[in-house]
């Protein structure tokens, strides 16, 4: 193997510079096949995720039975390269174990070199040195820069693999929107000019003998393509931030005709990604490149090492489960009753913690989603605990939307209040009780003496009620009017953010997903707090009124 280390440029003059380079030449005559597997988000998924379907657990993916499948593949093909495209780690398993579970069974699954996800970043670039402490693979990010001398060393711009007797030269794109997803910290350093870091990377690896360029990325599909369409010289963009897995791959043609495979893998080790890529006098032959989905079942069977490894470490992940992550002063109502009919302290909390840790203007939990039913009494409190207040381990995603569709949200969540004169609930008509809402940087003033609003089973809207009465957003320190034609960035989880309880207006935002989880932003505010203790108080925040 050979590395890239990272060293620091301007990335403005690279903007200007790099773009003008000329196309790298292809080899007159020369022809490579080279056999590359690839996996996906794997979230810390090493045993197989189990999931109960028609009163049948059914299980799949998981690196347990993903590495077997791994090894099966490479006997049969032993020039295949083994790739991982980032976000390896997540949640519990990562916070509490450094990465010693996934990256000792990546490796002992053959994994070559995989790239930094966002997930990585989660708990500081400490933890992940840490991390990457525990592996010789090769962590890859072109476009990340670092001012922690073990981690600028430890972390490659590329890594240049052999597959036979071709030289495949492999980078790495971290997503340009790491910042907001995740918390690297003031020492990392990130250049958004994708095109201009992978123009230099295609040059460089070009320079150092590499026949074939592959870069994993962290981008989305439509930025994968962007990147394809303006760069020449990469063979295969692998990953992507989507989380889904591509059936068939992309063939995007760029500069000078030359045509780029983008692919995916999805996420939880589901699948495993097949290439093959066969490129002549330099290009990619589509007649002879394929791209297959290996399905990961128990059926692919059992790496015994990864599983060794994987049931030492759920025996302590049971225990980890246990310990302490802060400090309730006070009971917490986590009743649904409470958390489905007003203002309720512990929803406060969840929501000023989605939108501390994502920097929003707005942060909103429906109170479906606060579970347990029961008061939680003061103390320590246990990730089990959060566990129980937030079951479901839902991504959160920021949406962006104006401030009359907030107020149509707000609108809605009234309609999901039991009360009110002559009021007779229908659940076929009205949101779910569970559709409403707490909040965090707003301030409303609802009337149950208004008509509530009225949507089908289908999400489609019969009418609007008048229940909101008014609404105001925090702006500072201050508390000013929302304003219609503005837009507001909302921090939700991934099943309000797609119009679930039939908040449908949700929906009609644009969506920017996250792979943070919302038990994990709630461990993390708590865990920021002085002493990492809350105590939960009502500010009202939200104020209802029968007359």
């Amino acid at each position: 193997m050979r590395y890239g280390k990272m060293i620091r440029f301007p990335a403005l003059l690279l903007s200007a510079a790099l773009l003008l380079l000329p196309a790298p030449a292809p080899a007159a005559g020369s022809t490579a096949r080279v056999p590359v597997l690839f996996l996906g988000d794997l979230h810390s998924q090493i045993l197989p995720v189990s999931l109960k379907a028609n009163k049948t657990t059914v299980l799949f993916g998981g690196l347990v039975n993903g590495a077997s499948l791994l090894a099966k593949e490479r006997a049969a093909e032993p020039s295949a390269l083994i790739l991982q495209g980032g976000d390896a780690v997540s949640g519990i398993m990562w916070l509490h174990f450094a990465g010693e579970p996934e990256f000792t069974t990546l490796e002992a699954a053959g994994v070559q070199a995989f790239l930094l996800g966002n997930h990585e970043f989660n708990y500081g670039p400490d933890h992940l040195k840490k991390g990457l402490g525990r592996t010789s693979m090769s962590a890859l990010a072109s476009n990340l820069y670092f001012d922690d001398q073990d981690l600028a060393e430890r972390v490659s711009r590329y890594v240049i693999l052999d597959s036979a007797k071709t030289k495949v030269g492999v980078f790495g794109i971290a997503s340009p929107n790491l910042f907001a997803q995740a918390s690297p910290g003031p020492g990392v350093h990130l250049n958004r000019n994708v095109e201009a870091v992978s123009v230099k990377m295609v040059q460089e690896l070009r320079e150092k003998g590499a026949e074939v360029v592959i870069a994993l990325s962290r981008l989305s599909r439509k930025e994968n393509k962007r990147l394809a369409e303006s760069v020449e010289g990469i063979h295969a963009i692998l990953g992507g931030s989507s989380h889904e897995e591509t059936p068939e791959p992309l063939f995007v043609r760029g500069p000078n005709g030359w045509e780029t495979l983008l692919a995916e893998s999805g996420a939880y080790g589901a699948f495993i990604g097949k290439l093959l890529l066969d490129v002549r006098n330099g290009r990619i032959s589509r007649q002879g490149t394929s791209w297959n989905l290996l399905r990961v079942t128990p059926e692919a069977g059992s790496h015994k090492e990864v599983e060794r490894i994987a049931r030492t470490f759920e025996g302590r992940l049971n225990e980890a489960l246990i310990s302490t992550v802060g400090i309730f002063e006070n009971n917490a109502d986590g009743r649904s009753l409470t958390v489905r009919s007003g203002e309720s302290s512990l929803g406060n909390f969840i929501a000023d913690a989605l939108r501390w840790r994502f920097n929003t203007h707005i942060a909103m939990i429906n109170g479906g989603g606060v579970r347990g039913d029961r008061i939680f009494p003061a103390g320590k409190v246990s990730w089990k605990t959060l566990l129980e207040i937030l079951p479901f381990n839902n991504p959160i995603h920021v949406v962006s939307l104006k401030g009359t569709q907030i107020r149509q949200i707000l609108e809605l969540s009234a309609g999901a209040l039991k009360g009110g004169p002559d009021d007779q609930y229908d659940p076929n008509t009205r949101p779910h009780t569970g559709a409403f809402l707490q909040l965090s940087g707003l301030r409303v003033e609802y009337s149950l003496r208004g008509i509530p609003s009225l949507v089908d089973a289908n999400g489609g809207l019969i009418r609007w009620g008048n229940r909101l009465r008014s609404v105001s957003v925090l702006s500072g320190e201050e508390w000013v009017p929302l304003e219609d034609d503005r837009v507001y960035t909302v921090a939700v989880n991934s099943w309000t953010a797609g119009g679930g309880d039939r908040l449908f207006v949700f929906a009609e935002g644009t969506a920017e997903k996250t792979d943070i989880r919302d038990i994990d932003a709630v461990a993390e505010y708590l865990m920021s707090r002085k002493d990492t203790q809350v105590r939960f108080e009502k500010d009202g925040r939200i104020t209802i009124s029968d007359f």
